[in-house]
């Protein structure tokens, strides 16, 4: 299909070139190796030992081709005596030495063996050690193993035990016995926390670990040897498996660290460079390929081996053409030196390639022939398609129709396999028609009509599909990738993606069910392909579309699961979670979103995500948890949350008992809901507000509620009291009056007079003031509220300026038997002012004494400050 056929046109820069990279993977993932040589884990000769020269064999590669210790390491004995030095021979121009084998570090036995000279008296237990001693001295390892055991169980307490066990399990290993040599390392590091011998068993028994795969294990192990190791460059050592333990168990952020740690150390480090490649592809591997081109930086400047350093050199320049934004310079620059430079031809030609792609991205065209057409340039087979590609579009840009053409069937007909030569057909239909997408349809219909071979007429009508496809005619794009899809010619790619475009199709034409068995058909018989988590996405819609959730929860869950790093994840994470919620499982839609927004911060469907989750907060009770959910999904997107998160964000608040925030939101939602504000939230924040003297903001949300039905009586109190508070004695009487107006009992109507005889005072309405006292007196003829009705007939005269009557009428609360704690004082308190202000001395000396002897605490509390 055309965009099948336009993959290698169309790959972004550096990508384009990579792909010759991973062409020969085999080949450049053995470099690390070679630059490192070998690994030797075991323990140096003892005095008197056979020497013999040590075999040194590269590192295991894993499956990203970065060096692994063996599972089991090669012994070395003394090393050889210098052979003599031959006369240096010179090196004709471009051939590359062999890389120079590194000094590896070795674990080496942190004892010493002495053997008692004989006819030294020696005890039983000196007897069994050198006894154990002297055949693992000799290598005679099988007899070592049981004089060692015997030892061991023999005088268990010997302060030697570690040495034993530590050789005990050295002979085992070198036996073969790897179990039972493990079981004696951990037994050692089980029972001593301390000594010499800690950090090789550690290290030992950590290799072992990291041979089984067991990296959890052998990440603490070598973590332990690092620390423990004597030898710098054998703790170096530890710390570089550390780092690739790190790296198997998914910790990539650590391993990374672990890395670059590692490559900032210069002495006795053989692990420098290989240490300083793994930063690299980490860094790169997470997006992070601007610090990846630093590494790659250094490497090609520092390399000690000539190979690694071209290597370095030519990826310098393939991941300086994927930073954002690209550097095609510094690339460039890489390139060419990479040209100059000694080391395998492979590495060159992509070099080579390199350089041309960006000549040609930079609208160089006649430089990418000329390059090519340059005498004495030779190719090899594995870049001429390409290049001999590049030549054609170069030719193609410039006008040159007939060269092009030319070219293009070069490589239709000499390289017929390759993907450049699908590339080369397709460019050569879009010359062809010379014209615009109407006319590609006959063009290759003519193309068909004269009877091309099978594979071609396949190719070319699944080209035809593309268009449709591309057009959004499904109707006609369909059938066509039905039929091809049956191909016996086509490949199994290009018949997987033209089965995935007929399921495509059919969604789109909302023929669902038609569309989820083609998909399930891509799925079941193509499911490696690259395209596998998008088919899956597209078959749990149709799954939905049917209103079949379990069938789409099952794809989605599969997707997450098995393909963490594909795009459709997010859609996955996202629908699962909505799944979740229909389905009345909000827990588990609460966790889906989390995982959503840490794995996909910027998701954009991050708004909806947080709404569901602070609505599953809120249905849970968990108000304070909900707040922050809600009100990022309100202002993500206002006109779809805003209304469903504000009403909700009122509630947590009120819930909460958050004054100030729920002040807040009534005043957004006010101004901003589709309805009004819940009548409780208005009458709680009226009331609350007004008790801590908020009386302004009290007036404002109660008299949003006064208008609505859902008043109460109660409400028009509370915002007279207000409002006479904030000396608008006007409004209050006009609130009162509707409170007196709406109540029939006694009490109710009595506090309500009350209160709008004090406003009714501060008016100077004081007749009226004085029929409401009235009207309370009589409604009320004793208990608190006569006597704060006796109290405001008091007030009534002190405002008319009638001192004496006023404390008359004030003192009359406590002559009539009125006790109360607060109103009584309160009384006596305003008569002594009263027959102060009338000049009664007498009378002001008798009531302040009653007042101290009986209320003190009241005294106390009222004293000026």
């Amino acid at each position: 299909m055309a965009a099948h056929l336009r993959r290698a046109r169309h790959l972004p820069r550096g990508q384009h070139l990579e792909r010759r990279v991973c062409h020969a993977e085999s080949r450049m993932r053995t470099l690390v190796g070679a630059s490192l040589a070998a690994l030797l884990l075991a323990l140096p000769p003892a005095e008197g030992q056979d020497t013999k020269p040590p075999v040194l064999k590269p590192f295991a590669l894993d499956d990203d081709g970065k060096p692994i210790p063996r599972a089991e390491p090669i012994v070395p004995a003394a090393p050889p005596k210098p052979a003599p030095v031959a006369a240096a021979t010179p090196k004709p121009a471009g051939v590359v030495a062999p890389p120079k084998p590194m000094t590896v570090p070795e674990v080496a036995d942190p004892g010493t063996i002495r053997v008692t000279p004989s006819g030294t008296p020696r005890s039983a237990e000196q007897l069994q050690i050198d006894l154990a001693n002297g055949y693992y001295a000799k290598k005679m390892f099988d007899l070592a193993a049981p004089e060692y055991e015997k030892f061991l169980t023999v005088f268990p307490n010997s302060a030697q035990r570690p040495e034993a066990l530590f050789r005990l399990g050295e002979s085992y290993r070198r036996n073969g016995t790897t179990n039972a040599a493990r079981n004696a390392y951990e037994t050692l590091l089980s029972q001593f926390q301390t000594g010499e011998f800690i950090g090789p068993a550690a290290y030992r028994l950590a290799e072992m670990c990291y041979a089984e795969k067991q990296f959890r294990e052998a990440l603490n192990l070598y973590r332990k040897a690092a620390v423990r190791l004597k030898d710098p460059a054998v703790a170096n050592s530890a710390k570089f498996f550390t780092a690739r333990s790190l790296e198997a168990l998914g910790q990539k952020l650590d391993a990374r660290t672990a890395y670059e740690d590692l490559a900032s150390t210069v002495e006795a480090n053989p692990f420098q460079d290989a240490s300083r490649l793994s930063a690299a592809l980490l860094l790169r591997e997470g997006g992070r390929t601007a610090d990846a081109v630093k590494q790659m930086q250094v490497l090609s400047v520092k390399a000690e081996n000539p190979e690694l350093k071209l290597e370095a050199t030519v990826r310098l320049g393939l991941w300086s053409l994927e930073t954002e934004p690209p550097q095609p310079a510094q690339a460039e620059t890489a390139f060419k030196k990479a040209l100059t430079m000694p080391g395998p031809a492979r590495w060159k030609e992509i070099a080579q390639v390199g350089v041309l792609r960006i000549a040609f991205d930079g609208g160089k065209y006649q430089q990418v022939i000329d390059s090519y057409n340059q005498p004495g340039a030779q190719f090899s087979a594995d870049v001429r398609p390409e290049l001999t590609l590049l030549v054609a579009d170069s030719m193609r840009q410039l006008g040159k129709t007939a060269e092009a053409m030319r070219f293009y069937d070069s490589v239709i007909r000499d390289y017929s396999s390759s993907v450049y030569a699908k590339e080369a057909q397709y460019q050569r239909l879009k010359m062809l028609y010379n014209g615009g997408d109407d006319q590609l349809v006959p063009a290759i219909d003519q193309y068909l009509a004269a009877n091309p071979e099978a594979e071609k007429r396949d190719q070319i009508m699944l080209m035809k599909a593309e268009l449709f496809f591309k057009k959004k005619d499904y109707a006609n794009a369909a059938p066509i990738y039905s039929s091809v899809e049956l191909s016996r010619q086509l490949s199994g790619t290009l018949k997987a993606e033209a089965l995935f475009k007929l399921g495509w199709c059919q969604m789109e034409m909302k023929a669902f069910e038609q569309g989820t068995k083609a998909f399930t058909a891509f799925i079941e018989g193509y499911p490696t392909h690259k395209l596998i988590p998008a088919a899956m996405t597209q078959r749990a819609i149709g799954w939905q579309s049917q209103k079949n959730l379990g069938a789409a929860l099952a794809d989605y869950n599969d997707l997450i699961k098995k393909f963490p790093q594909a795009k459709e994840r997010e859609m996955a994470l996202h629908q699962k979670g909505l799944i979740l919620g229909m389905q009345g499982d909000n827990a588990a839609m609460a966790e889906t979103f989390k995982l959503l927004l840490t794995d996909y911060p910027k998701s954009a469907a991050r708004g909806q995500a947080v709404y569901w989750l602070g609505w599953a907060a809120f249905e849970a009770k968990n108000y304070k948890d909900a707040v922050p959910y809600l009100d990022e999904a309100r202002k993500s997107d206002k006109e779809q949350w805003g209304e469903k998160a504000s009403i909700r964000l009122l509630l947590s608040h009120y819930y909460l008992e958050d004054k100030v925030a729920a002040a807040r939101e009534v005043d957004f939602y006010a101004k901003e809901g589709k309805t009004t504000v819940p009548a409780d939230i208005l009458r709680w924040l009226g009331t609350e507000l007004s008790k801590g003297g908020a009386f302004e903001s009290a007036e404002k949300y109660l008299l949003l509620l006064t208008p609505r039905d859902e008043v109460t009586p109660a409400d028009f109190l509370l915002l007279g009291r207000s409002q006479h508070s904030l000396e608008k004695y006007k409004e209050a009487g006009a609130s009162i009056g509707a409170y007196l107006q709406a109540v029939k009992l006694p009490k109710q109507r009595a506090e309500g007079l009350l209160a709008l005889t004090k406003s009714q005072i501060a008016l100077k309405e004081f007749a009226a003031a004085q029929q409401s006292v009235d009207e309370i007196t009589r409604l009320q003829p004793e208990g608190d509220l006569n006597a704060e009705a006796r109290i405001s007939a008091g007030d009534i005269q002190m405002a008319r300026g009638k001192t004496e009557e006023a404390a008359k009428l004030y003192e009359a609360v406590h002559l009539v038997g009125i006790d109360h704690q607060e109103i009584t004082p309160r009384s006596l308190a305003k008569a002594i002012q009263a027959y102060r202000a009338a000049g009664n001395e007498e009378k002001v000396k008798k009531l302040t004494n009653i007042l101290q002897s009986r209320y003190p605490e009241y005294v106390q509390a009222n004293k000026p400050s």
